[in-house]
């Protein structure tokens, strides 16, 4: 072991002497330890809400989605070719997208509803993870289109599978007003319900995918758009296929789920952001401890100094002491809570400690989700930060001039 680390040590964990240094060693220790712990914590339970949120959000929104199409069959066949060919894409279908008004009994509600047009018959396949009654392989029954509803729309309505209930398109109503009639309901089976757990979709959508209920909408003139709605394998290349697609078909808006969802995605990056600062104010404290300690441990050992000075210690010799003691407090506080805040984390993961209200929560236990990325990024910073707070005590230590300090001894 080099001289310079044998002094620090014996700097900061003296053996013969307890003092007021001493104890803002310790506490500058077990303050780097705590703080890093919370800091790995409260970011590992954030991913974990963020996992879950962003899961909910895109087990219904497309991952990308492509809008603004013209009805030009060429520039359909150019898109579905690529898409087709790109092998980073899973499914693929275009949506036409409408809002229409359901009946059932004396119960009413605007309801906007996606139909699959073409392309992959089997592309509201996701909604099979979500159905508590019901399924998407019927999608009707007899003459009649199945459509499948949300959880908060089915107990507005106060239907369930296989009820029939009716629908009113605009063109029925903008008829009804001008002969001063009953306006003409077609009608369509509850063939599923499903919960998101994402309020809108609950409350707001309906999913359907029959023939039948595109003629309802032809027929009707509804007004309504058509979107291509993308489904990927691999969302770690979520923005790359975005960034490539709008290279190659510039005219049209192309959108992923975080620029569907942008406000909701900003308010969870900023919170986790918000949360981590606040907290690394605990680690910023523990390290103008250190600071503090080191410049005290300076004035009591000038005496030190100045004899190491006196049989040739070179001044980068001084420094390198009062560097090495700051770092080490940094890097024994960061390991140690490093690996106090992964345990605490694996704890909860593995025992569930904290419980919260499963009625009211879609989980029974706070989640937690380690990102080593995170880990390592937490740990790595408190190193530097301690570092950089033992750089100024180290140049004072070693500008300390010989005679005036051996004088005053």
């Amino acid at each position: 072991m080099n001289t310079e680390i044998k002094i620090a040590f014996r700097y900061i964990f003296s053996r013969h002497s307890f003092n007021f240094i001493t104890i803002i060693n310790i506490l500058s220790l077990i303050g780097i330890t705590i703080g890093v712990a919370a800091l790995i914590i409260v970011i590992s339970i954030f991913n974990a809400f963020q996992d879950i949120a962003i899961k909910q959000i895109i087990g219904f929104d497309p991952h990308i989605q492509i809008s603004n199409i013209s009805d030009d069959n060429f520039i359909y066949e150019n898109i579905y070719n690529y898409l087709k060919n790109n092998q980073e894409v899973d499914k693929f279908a275009t949506i036409q997208n409408s809002r229409v008004v359901f009946f059932k009994n004396n119960a009413v509600r605007v309801v906007n509803i996606k139909l699959l047009v073409s392309q992959d018959n089997n592309y509201f396949d996701f909604l099979n993870d979500h159905l508590l009654i019901g399924s998407t392989k019927i999608n009707q029954i007899g003459n009649l289109p199945c459509v499948w509803i949300g959880v908060g729309l089915a107990d507005a309505l106060h239907t369930l599978p296989p009820d029939t209930m009716q629908i009113l398109f605009a063109k029925n109503i903008e008829q009804a007003l001008l002969t001063y009639q009953l306006p003409n309901f077609s009608s369509a089976i509850i063939g599923g319900i499903y919960q998101s757990n994402v309020k809108d979709y609950d409350i707001d959508y309906a999913f359907a995918s029959s023939p039948i209920m595109l003629k309802y909408f032809n027929d009707n003139n509804l007004e309504s758009y058509n979107t291509i709605e993308i489904r990927i394998k691999n969302l770690n290349k979520l923005d790359k296929l975005t960034n490539e697609l709008k290279r190659q078909f510039p005219h049209y808006k192309i959108e992923n789920w975080k620029d569907l969802n942008k406000a909701y995605y900003n308010v969870m990056q900023f919170e986790r952001t918000a949360a981590s600062l606040l907290l690394g104010l605990i680690v910023i404290v523990a390290v103008f401890n250190i600071f503090s300690s080191l410049t005290m441990t300076i004035i009591e050992k000038r005496k030190d100094i100045a004899i190491l000075r006196a049989i040739g210690a070179k001044t980068n010799f001084i420094r390198k002491i009062y560097l090495l003691e700051g770092s080490i407090i940094g890097i024994i506080g960061s390991i140690l809570g490093g690996t106090l805040g992964v345990a605490l984390c694996y704890g909860q993961i593995h025992y569930k400690w904290f419980k919260i209200d499963a009625t009211k929560y879609i989980m029974d236990y706070i989640p937690v989700l380690v990102k080593y990325t995170d880990v390592f990024a937490v740990v790595i910073i408190a190193i530097l930060i301690a570092i950089l707070s033992a750089y100024y005590p180290s140049i004072r230590a070693s500008k300390f001039e010989i005679s005036e300090n051996l004088r005053e001894e």
